[in-house]
């Protein structure tokens, strides 16, 4: 049992979004591979982060937040405890409204979020983990509406985790290093940019973002 960590200052007002866990997690096993298309999959976005040529950088000194592309590696920071909203999304071209698989390896030294399904209108869903073994799902926008509050999953490992979520027919797949470890029905989304989100006073990575549909 825990609360959550999330506590965004959004237009002057303060958001707490919490949350106890007590559910069952499924261990379905899923095999990652995030070099080609995979079965039924008929198309590749990939990002390596050798370069910034999508325009992932961004400088907020109010909300003391910045992201950059370095050493094949999206670095985002946000220093802030209260904090901005900060969510960095680039367009894939995707088409959302059949099955698509994203794939990203992640770490932080507190909470950092694969984010999906945004568009210039919408701030899409987000895939929290943390550094302490939980992870989280929510729609985010102004006011966050928590889909999976903060569950603990022993597929979480200190360090870089690989993070999935897949669309199959009317559900949404959830895994970490290869387990399955939510299944929830999905919803409509906004559009086909996908990227990531950090908590206030975290220093997230991300290794690659790919996407398949």
């Amino acid at each position: 049992m825990r609360q959550t960590k999330r506590n965004f200052l959004i237009i002057l007002t303060i958001i707490l979004v919490s949350g106890i866990s007590s559910c069952t997690v499924n261990n379905d096993y899923y095999n990652t591979n995030p070099n080609n298309t995979g079965t039924g999959y008929q198309y590749l976005f990939n990002e390596d982060f050798n370069s910034d040529t999508r325009g992932w950088a961004f400088d907020d000194p109010i909300d003391s937040a910045y992201a950059l592309v370095s050493n094949g590696m999206y670095k985002m920071v946000d220093y802030s405890f209260t904090g901005g909203y900060h969510i960095a999304a680039v367009s894939t071209g995707a088409n959302v409204n059949r099955n698509f698989l994203v794939q990203s390896r992640i770490k932080s030294n507190n909470a950092m979020a694969l984010i999906f399904g945004a568009s210039p209108n919408s701030y899409g869903y987000s895939f929290f983990i943390d550094d302490t073994g939980y992870f989280a799902v929510y729609k985010e926008g102004t006011s966050p509406q928590t889909l999976i509050t903060w569950t603990k999953a022993n597929a979480i490992k200190v360090g870089w985790n690989d993070v999935e979520v897949e669309q199959i027919a009317d559900y949404w797949n959830f895994y970490i290093n290869g387990t399955k470890v939510w299944q929830t029905p999905a919803r409509t989304l906004g559009g086909s940019q996908m990227g990531f989100m950090v908590l206030p006073n975290t220093i997230g990575f991300a290794d690659y973002l790919t996407l398949k549909w």
